[in-house]
């Protein structure tokens, strides 16, 4: 039970890092330049992506009360919509309403599984 509360902790905890940096970004990048060439690479997206998702799949993998669809259904709506936003940049799209969305979604969730079993 403490096992699967600090994990879905840390995908709540994860997720929002995504939506702060998005929403973040444009004042990070005003108030230091060096901040936001960091901010903006490339591998750091890829790395908080890759976190939050792992850190919601494992739920899913060690925790039988989380194949449920109404945790199932919302995260795997925001894994989808976090790892559209890696590629959307590629496609002409801005990646931070995906990002916001799927980052939302994927805590949401989280947060009503962490709920219902209180």
């Amino acid at each position: 039970m403490h096992s699967a509360f600090y994990k879905d902790g840390a995908a709540i905890a994860l997720s929002f890092a995504c939506v702060a940096h998005c929403i973040l970004l444009p004042a990070i990048a005003i108030s230091s330049p060096v901040l936001a060439v960091v901010a903006q690479a490339e591998w750091l997206h890829w790395t908080m992506a890759i976190l939050a998702i792992l850190a919601s799949t494992s739920v899913v993998i060690f925790s039988p009360s989380a194949r449920v669809p109404e945790f199932l259904l919302p995260a795997g709506l925001g894994a989808i919509w976090i790892t559209g936003a890696l590629f959307a940049e590629n496609f002409g799209f801005e990646e931070t309403l995906p990002t916001i969305v799927g980052g939302v979604l994927i805590a949401s969730a989280h947060i009503y599984r962490i709920y219902r079993q209180r």
